[in-house]
């Protein structure tokens, strides 16, 4: 005799197996992986978005009265004004910084991840690289003129046109060291590192970025290098302190230096407003030429002793583990 728990039993029918989770196609694979879309398409959808809407921009601020002539002057001369600069540099800017946030809500990540965090901003690792960066671009002219290659001149601004063009160009260049360091040690570094590591990532981007420079006129491919050698140390600087305001304020503070103070051309660009009647002579190895310092072979030695001296000040920062 059976209970009737028992003949309730035998009556049920057998259960169901457990359905097997499919598994993603390979289609899908080539775009999807465990942590969602895969590193290189969302590096490729942030350029296509970055372009999209910089071109929209772009158009627009040309339909103002007076812009178009200020960016097709810039375009024929090849010498930049603070104006151009202040609407290019903060256009640009602003379309990276959309860009990236769009692609921080697609993600579902932190927007500080990203490079330039708000705590901290302008902090004291901003002025430390505008430090570093002022007494890198004076080290290098002061060597070059101790060799004869380069002559300070006289001075070319005072009065109300010093304060104007020194100020504007100040802020110019913080637009364009904010602008080029987030499009490509921000975003960029961040999400191709996730995917082949970070110094693969920023060997490859700091290569694309000193190609970049090539489309300046009067730039070549000692510049050229030089900026992609500016990338790696900036990619250190952000490795260390784990922000780009190191590196933000090094690349203003030098692009400052070369342009304004010492009234160079920086990667082969001149500017309108500079502080000197500054002059090279000599050959180009020693100059730069029409690149400027950053085509001097004093460039390279002076980027190695900033490389050691980094090193030496900025240890890398301890794992929670080894505290």
């Amino acid at each position: 005799m059976t209970s009737e728990r028992g003949s309730l039993d035998s009556t049920m029918p057998p259960a169901e197996p457990a359905p097997l989770a499919e598994k993603p196609s390979g289609f899908r694979n080539i775009f999807i992986g465990p942590q969602g879309i895969r590193a290189g398409w969302r590096l490729v959808m942030f350029i296509a978005l970055f372009a999209v809407l910089l071109n929209i921009v772009l158009i627009a601020i040309r339909l103002i009265p007076g812009v178009r002539e200020l960016f097709a002057q810039s375009q024929v001369n090849g010498v930049l004004t603070p104006a151009f600069s202040l609407i290019f540099e903060s256009s640009s800017l602003a379309v990276a910084l959309l860009a990236a946030w769009i692609m921080s809500r697609i993600e579902k990540r932190s927007f500080d991840l990203y490079g330039i965090p708000r705590e901290g901003a302008f902090g004291k690792f901003f002025w430390q690289g505008i430090a570093w960066g002022l007494a890198f671009v004076s080290i290098e002219m002061v060597i070059i003129a101790a060799l004869g290659g380069f002559s300070f001149g006289t001075i070319a601004l005072v009065g109300s046109a010093l304060v104007k063009y020194a100020i504007l160009w100040a802020i110019s260049f913080v637009l364009v060291g904010l602008f080029e360091e987030f499009l490509f040690r921000g975003y960029a570094q961040f999400t191709l590192g996730s995917g082949i590591g970070f110094w693969p990532s920023a060997i490859l981007i700091s290569g694309i970025f000193g190609a970049t420079h090539l489309t300046n006129p009067g730039e070549g491919w000692v510049g050229a290098l030089s900026v992609f050698t500016f990338g790696i140390f900036a990619c250190l600087t952000l490795q260390r302190t784990g922000s780009l305001w190191f590196a933000i304020g090094f690349h203003a503070a030098g692009d400052y230096a070369e342009t304004f103070i010492y009234s160079t051309p920086d990667s082969g660009l001149l500017a309108k407003g500079h502080l000197l009647n500054s002059s090279f002579h000599g050959p180009n190895w020693l100059t730069g030429g029409t690149i400027g310092p950053e085509g001097s072979a004093i460039d390279f030695v002076v980027f190695a002793l900033a490389f050691v001296a980094f090193v030496l000040l900025y240890p890398p920062k301890k794992s929670p583990s080894e505290i």
